[in-house]
């Protein structure tokens, strides 16, 4: 489980940045139990997002960190590499700390379970900007909101970002008061795909807990109360995750009426593990 994933980039020198994905995963989820291991087109929910992971072109290696043996069960199942954690985290960044310690990289990308339609180019991009803009310690993935409905849908964590691209605000209902159609152009949703250095993850989770992130639930908020600074990663790809029933329906659409996500199943389907 030491793989270190080095890669190289197209016209450009070799890197020796080490990268790992880490997909933090429990299965004591409030809204929907077990939903980690929900069976979508014959996987499970984490196999289909371990599976994505593993798509990169860099070859940067993905563990399952997790302190349920059911889980570890099936992720292994199915060939992969899982690292057992303590069952009791606050939140899937102290989880992936704990991982950290018996893992050895500089940089490491935490992939949420749920979701289940990332986009492995995404990840590749993400890999690309931690190995070429290596001042920066904390990466997350943003995307434009999609409906009105969700600027208020506690479910999608959304955020403000500035003039130098940085993520400064981060909420779950927004905070303005001009009209739905101006808010749309200036809330951003905040998605499940980030990166951080080992040192500013080592950082971070010996700190306690701040009063923003324990409110609100959002794990991103503490790296903003203690001073760091988090790059946005804009994408056009804004597909939904997995957050209660009624997602289900709206993954299932999406596969079918995206010819891009109904290509990526096939290949996750027919990938070989």
């Amino acid at each position: 489980m030491s793989t270190v994933g080095c890669f190289q980039i197209k016209g450009m020198r070799r890197l020796g940045s080490k990268v790992a994905i880490v997909i933090p995963a429990r299965l004591a989820s409030v809204r929907l139990p077990n939903k980690v291991l929900l069976e979508i087109s014959g996987l499970p929910m984490i196999e289909h997002v371990r599976r994505r992971g593993l798509m990169n072109k860099y070859s940067v290696p993905v563990f399952v960190a997790t302190g349920d043996d059911m889980l570890i069960d099936v992720v292994e199942s199915f060939g992969g590499d899982c690292i057992k954690t303590y069952q009791d985290h606050t939140d899937g960044l102290s989880r992936v700390n704990e991982a950290s310690t018996d893992l050895a990289f500089e940089h490491y990308i935490i992939l949420q379970g749920d979701e289940i339609l990332i986009v492995p180019s995404e990840i590749d991009r993400l890999i690309e900007m931690i190995s070429t803009r290596s001042g920066v310690q904390v990466w997350n993935q943003t995307t434009s909101l999609s409906l009105e409905e969700e600027l208020t849908n506690v479910s999608i964590v959304k955020c403000f970002t500035n003039s130098s691209n940085n993520i400064y605000s981060i909420f779950r209902k927004s905070p303005l008061t001009c009209s739905n159609k101006e808010q749309m152009k200036l809330v951003l949703k905040i998605c499940g795909l980030f990166a951080v250095s080992k040192n500013a993850l080592n950082d971070i989770c010996r700190k306690e807990n701040s009063k923003l992130q324990s409110a609100e639930s959002i794990e991103q908020l503490k790296f903003i109360e203690y001073g760091y600074s988090i790059k946005s990663l804009p994408t056009d790809n804004n597909f939904p995750s997995i957050n209660i029933p009624e997602d289900i329906a709206r993954i299932k659409e999406a596969i079918k009426t995206s010819p891009q996500q109904s290509r990526i199943l096939n290949e996750v389907i027919a990938f070989s593990v």
